[in-house]
């Protein structure tokens, strides 16, 4: 661990906070029952081998962050971590009739298009606030790889929503075998029989990271220099610590197995 104080933490958080949305978690009588009825069928009827799933919070707040190959990987990670998991989804799929039930569901949460990721991240903010653990994939959209490597660059959006709630778990799944049971533009007909992996790993939060000298390296002399600096240059460097935590987590999806 590096050396952070409380209070410099405490600073630093308010450099790095996002205002939640403001808007209500939608309600999902039906989730709790789907993943009664889903989660036994779905062990009947897949390969799937989970390992480090005992690393995931059972209660409170959580982000989840996997690759992203397959329609199927919010359902396998909810699967396989056994938790409500809130995914964030585009308000188009909330106008397809039928779809909006299941997204809603399913616990998915409606964010605006027009307005940017900038939605995106104040609705996961809506999420963490409410006590709820969240689903996230880093990349911002399933791979479009045709072969491997498959994993893409990913976006700052993770670590944005980890830097704003910095003592929330972040936990990351290395999902691999998805794309065989279901590869994008393909009819739904999933090949259940395909094996798939998912892999956990060891839980770590914001501050965990950002004080670590081989994460942020942030010390309290390096938070009172940020706090000098001018709106745009402010920016700048907490932008650089966000792509820093970014590729970490990419690399550590990586290494958990995900192709």
């Amino acid at each position: 661990m590096g050396e952070l104080s409380d209070d410099a933490r405490q600073r630093l958080a308010k450099l790095t906070a996002v205002e939640p949305a403001g808007r209500p978690i939608p309600a999902t009588p039906m989730y709790a029952g789907l993943l009664t009825f889903v989660i036994p069928l779905m062990n009947l009827v897949t390969r799937l081998q989970i390992h480090g799933s005992e690393h995931i919070p059972r209660n409170g707040p959580v982000i989840i962050a996997a690759n992203h190959l397959s329609h199927l990987d919010p359902i396998l990670v909810i699967h396989s971590s056994r938790r409500k998991l809130f995914y964030l989804a585009k308000d188009e799929h909330f106008q397809k009739a039928g779809w909006r039930q299941l997204m809603l569901a399913t616990g998915q949460v409606e964010t605006d298009r027009t307005k940017g990721g900038a939605d995106a991240i104040a609705r996961a903010a809506d999420v963490l606030a409410a006590g709820m653990p969240l689903g996230i994939f880093p990349e911002g959209t399933r791979s479009r790889n045709t072969s491997p490597p498959y994993l893409g660059r990913g976006k700052t959006g993770i670590a944005r929503i980890a830097a704003s709630f910095p003592d929330v778990p972040v936990v990351f799944c290395g999902i691999n075998g998805a794309r065989d049971i279901l590869a994008p533009g393909e009819p739904f007909l999933p090949k259940t029989w395909k094996k798939t992996n998912l892999k956990y790993s060891s839980p770590i939060t914001w501050n965990n990271w950002v004080s670590h000298k081989d994460g942020g390296g942030i010390t309290d002399a390096k938070v009172a220099a940020l706090e000098k600096m001018t709106k745009d240059d402010m920016r700048d460097e907490i932008g650089l610590l966000y792509r820093k935590f970014t590729n970490q987590s990419i690399a550590t999806i990586s290494a958990l197995g995900a192709p």
